[in-house]
């Protein structure tokens, strides 16, 4: 199905790499489940991230995930200064908290591949934006060496 309108059937089509990566790095089949890793992630970034760096973050997602990352989004008392524990549960919610998911390797996978279509620059941004101990869940390209 498309739309006839190449700048969204365009985007439609890098929403569906992504997923589909997404299914790669964590060797799943459902692009249902994908899709929760994806959004959880997404959104558990925006409520931790400073405005200004999860509007920059949202510039560089495809035009369909533009609107996943926003939805439901209250700027106002942002950014949320929680946890990597509360960061995880965050994303678990997408999932209806199944207790047989491995957070870690579902925020790392969905960073991953971010990492993959967006390069390093803003996931840098990001990650320099966060927690320390948050940091072991990005890709190793961009972590700083260990001293």
């Amino acid at each position: 199905m498309t739309t006839g309108v190449s700048n969204l059937d365009n985007s439609i089509d890098t929403t569906n790499i992504w997923l589909n990566d997404i299914l790669k790095q964590l060797q799943w089949q459902s692009k249902i489940s994908a899709y929760q890793a994806l959004r959880g992630t997404l959104h558990a970034l925006r409520d931790r991230l400073p405005i200004e760096e999860s509007a920059q973050l949202a510039a560089q997602l495809p035009l369909p995930l533009k609107g996943v990352y926003y939805d439901g989004w209250k700027p106002v008392g942002k950014p949320e200064k929680y946890s990597k524990v509360e960061f995880a549960r965050k994303v678990h919610e997408q999932f209806d908290l199944d207790p047989d998911l491995d957070l870690g390797m579902i925020i790392r996978a969905v960073l991953r591949v971010m990492y993959n279509h967006m390069g390093a620059g803003e996931l840098k941004d990001v990650r320099s934006n966060l927690p320390k101990d948050m940091w072991e869940w990005f890709p190793e390209e961009i972590r700083p060496a260990e001293k």
